[in-house]
């Protein structure tokens, strides 16, 4: 009896789980809208490598999203435009290197200015050492 009773449990605990994803989809559905889902691509371009293995693709779809991108296996520049929910154009520009996904947009949160403090701070640790006294030679 006490398996049947946590069988039950965890076949509950499993169909909550299930609805809780359902839920999240219906959700998006209805937040995308049809728009969206039939959307089509209208224009579509690659070119194949050439001889410094470099690769061109774009497209563009009839809900306003504009991909274009260019690259090698190790390096890749690329942009990216849609249209917001709120009806504003947002424009994605980045590079993939060895040094990471770098990705620049004004829709993009920015961090503050550093604080002049701060920059005072971090002279003061350039141009000093542990003791205080004036490093020789910094310029």
């Amino acid at each position: 009896m006490r398996y049947f009773i946590i069988a039950l449990l965890g076949l509950a605990l499993l169909w909550a789980e299930l609805d809780a994803k359902l839920v999240r989809i219906r959700r998006i559905r209805r937040l995308v809208g049809s728009s969206e889902r039939d959307a089509q691509i209208t224009d579509y371009r690659v070119s194949p490598l050439d001889e410094q293995g470099v690769f061109k693709y774009a497209f563009k779809t009839s809900n306003g999203i504009d991909v274009q991108a260019a690259g090698t296996a190790l390096e890749t520049i690329g942009i990216y435009t849609y249209i917001s929910p709120e009806g504003q154009t947002i424009e994605t520009r980045y590079i993939a290197d060895e040094l990471g996904f770098h990705v620049v947009g004004r829709h993009l949160p920015q961090p503050p200015p550093i604080p002049d403090y701060i920059l005072r701070s971090l002279e003061y640790i350039r141009t000093h050492t542990e003791d205080g006294k004036l490093k020789p030679n910094v310029f």
